[in-house]
């Protein structure tokens, strides 16, 4: 009964009408503008919304993902800074240990030098 139904003159005509005017509204050359149309209308959109959002995040005084991006940027420049600074003064430490030790070298024969010079002079019995 369907099959009959599907095959019967009038809806055949019917079909291929509606076939030959769906070609005609989207020809190539129609539905390239068409297509251009409808992305063009959806990247506005798409900007209006995301302009939108920015402005009720902002609104909201809650960040978004740029600003958050944008954290993360200022807080690895921020960390890189002081991983130098770290290592500039691990060197100026290690540079004033060496020099304390050395110091503490020389200040150690001079202080042998100076414990015999607040003692006073013992006389050799045999210069007397």
């Amino acid at each position: 009964m369907l099959r009959s139904f599907l095959d019967h003159p009038l809806l055949r005509q019917a079909r291929a009408a509606g076939e030959r005017q769906v070609g005609r509204v989207l020809s190539p050359e129609k539905a390239g503008v068409v297509l251009q149309t409808v992305l063009a209308a959806a990247g506005e959109a798409r900007e209006r919304i995301d302009r939108l959002a920015r402005a009720a995040l902002d609104a909201a005084q809650v960040p978004s993902s740029r600003d958050l991006e944008e954290l993360k940027r200022r807080l690895a420049e921020m960390e890189e800074l002081l991983d130098g600074l770290s290592a500039r003064l691990a060197r100026a430490e290690a540079h004033e240990a060496s020099a304390d030790d050395t110091d503490t070298d020389t200040d150690t024969d001079d202080e042998a030098d100076d414990d015999d010079a607040d003692e006073p002079a013992k006389e050799d019995p045999a210069r007397s």
